[in-house]
């Protein structure tokens, strides 16, 4: 199994490389007003990455990493409500959406792949 992962920052920051697949991220820091809604964008380079299965983490000031949404060509599971993805083919990007931030998505955010 390949995996591969980028790092965002809420309040995004860095972006991770792996011998296949490259994602990294859009934007590096990412500052919203509470109620307001916000875009995680990983650009993928390299690779059938078509073929890939998405994953966005979220790690917290606890410093506790959670699953908040896994999506594929074929499926999209929202682990925690609040969260919408897509795959967007004509950019080559994996998009994560918040629909309307709370104090609950502060965070370091991560999109992974893997075959």
């Amino acid at each position: 199994m390949l995996w591969t992962c980028a790092l965002f920052h809420l309040a995004i920051c860095w972006a991770g490389v792996s011998l296949d697949v490259i994602l990294e991220s859009e934007t590096k820091t990412l500052t919203v007003l509470l109620g307001e809604p916000a875009t995680f964008r990983c650009n993928v380079t390299g690779g059938n990455w078509k073929n890939y299965q998405m994953s966005w983490y979220k790690r917290n000031e606890n410093n506790v990493l959670t699953l908040v949404y896994r999506l594929s060509n074929n499926s999209n599971e929202n682990v925690r409500g609040g969260f919408k993805g897509k795959i967007d083919t004509s950019k080559n990007q994996y998009v994560l959406n918040i629909q309307k931030t709370t104090i609950k998505d502060v965070g370091t955010y991560y999109c992974g792949s893997d075959t």
